[in-house]
C-alpha cells in the first residue's frame, strides 16, 4: 500500500505522468545503454567523463524499466525521480542497487557540474559492472513483464 501511496505522491507532485511505452521507445534507449557500456570502458578518456557515461547506462535503463511499467518523468529532478519511482515499483530486493545508483547520481552530478578528478578508477570500474547489472535486469523484467516492448 505504502509504494502505491508514494507513486500516487509523484505523480500529485507533477513529477510522474502516464506513459505508454513502445518497442520503438524502448528499443532507443537500450541503444544509448549499449553504446554507452562501450563508450564507458573506453581507456583513453577522464575517469570522471567514463564515469558519468557509466551513470548514464543506468540511467537510460531505468528510463526504459519505467517506460514499460507505463510512466515517464516530467518537471525537475528527473534522475532523482526515476529512482526513486523504481524504488516503488520494484521489489525490496532491488533496493540496494537502486540506493547505489542514487548515490552514484550524487556523485556524477559533482563530476559534471563541480570539478574534476571526482571519480576513481575503482568507483568508475565498480560503476560499470553494476549498470551492466542493472541494465541487464531492466531488459529481464522487461521481457518478462512486456515481452511485446523489446524486438
Amino acid at each position: 500500500m505504502e509504494q502505491k501511496e508514494n507513486l500516487r505522491e509523484l505523480l500529485a507532485q507533477g513529477r510522474l505522468k502516464p506513459h505508454k511505452a513502445t518497442a520503438q521507445g524502448i528499443g532507443k534507449l537500450f541503444a544509448v545503454v549499449e553504446r554507452d557500456l562501450v563508450d564507458a570502458k573506453v581507456e583513453g578518456i577522464s575517469l570522471d567523463r567514463r564515469f558519468t557515461i557509466a551513470y548514464n547506462v543506468a540511467l537510460q535503463a531505468g528510463r526504459a524499466l519505467l517506460a514499460a511499467e507505463g510512466y515517464r518523468t516530467s518537471g525537475q529532478a528527473h534522475h532523482a525521480t526515476i529512482f526513486q519511482a523504481l524504488r516503488n515499483l520494484l521489489g525490496q530486493e532491488h533496493h540496494h542497487l537502486l540506493d547505489y545508483m542514487d548515490d552514484c547520481r550524487s556523485k556524477r552530478n559533482l563530476a559534471e557540474y563541480m570539478g574534476t578528478e571526482i571519480a576513481s578508477k575503482q568507483e568508475t570500474e565498480e560503476l560499470i559492472e553494476e549498470a551492466q547489472s542493472f541494465a541487464d535486469l531492466a531488459r529481464s523484467l522487461i521481457r518478462r513483464n512486456y515481452p511485446h516492448l523489446l524486438v
